[in-house]
């Protein structure tokens, strides 16, 4: 992937809440040479990892590189990232008013919301690029709900090229605020990162 403007846009937006969390969890860490340590892991997995094509074609397009840049800050320093402190640095992104923001007066069942799944899944059968999600997806409005059933995560596929694949459940809890900052809630029971055989999204409308 080209690292381009999303791609530096997301490690400064989120510096302030990832290095400030990381100080306080990670007694006598040196944040400078940390933070050096982990936006050159950031850069060299981003310029390793395959494109997904571009933000404006692909709704998952922004996620590879909130993906590498979680994935970077482990391998930044794998001694003293504990699971806990990994865990904390998911938690406090998902509850930072950057995130809150990004999802501000959007809504899980506006039709265009609905229109990116319909246009994505038809766009992900034609598996262009490697990396790439695989996914079906179908709703119904009128409940309102919709289900996505992903075959294929591109998350996951970076989990395994980077050998980090037992982060990958510490990642997915992502989804849930996520959603919930859209007005919906997750139901889910499987997994694609704990070795299911899919990811099976039910979202409704929260209550």
């Amino acid at each position: 992937m080209k690292r381009g403007l999303l791609g530096v846009l997301f490690p400064m937006l989120l510096s302030k809440v990832v290095y400030g969390y990381t100080a306080e969890a990670v007694p006598g860490i040196n944040i400078g040479e940390f933070k050096k340590k982990h936006m050159d892991e950031y850069r060299k997995m981003v310029s390793r990892t395959p494109s997904v094509g571009s933000v404006k074609d692909n709704m998952f397009a922004a996620v590879m590189y909130l993906a590498c840049y979680g994935f970077a800050y482990y391998k930044a320093d794998p001694d003293r990232i504990t699971m806990d402190v990994f865990d904390g640095m998911i938690d406090a992104i998902c509850k930072s008013d950057i995130m809150k923001k990004v999802y501000k007066g959007k809504n899980c069942f506006d039709q265009k919301e609905i229109d990116k799944y319909v246009k994505g899944a038809a766009r992900s059968k034609k598996r262009e690029y490697p990396m790439d999600w695989v996914f079906d997806f179908s709703y119904d409005l009128t409940v309102p709900e919709y289900f996505v059933t992903h075959h294929e995560c591109g998350v996951c596929k970076i989990a395994r090229q980077e050998n980090l694949f037992f982060l990958m459940p510490h990642m997915c809890v992502m989804d849930y605020p996520t959603i919930e900052y859209k007005g919906g809630k997750l139901i889910r029971s499987k997994t694609l990162g704990n070795g299911d055989d899919c990811c099976n999204f039910h979202v409704v409308k929260k209550e």
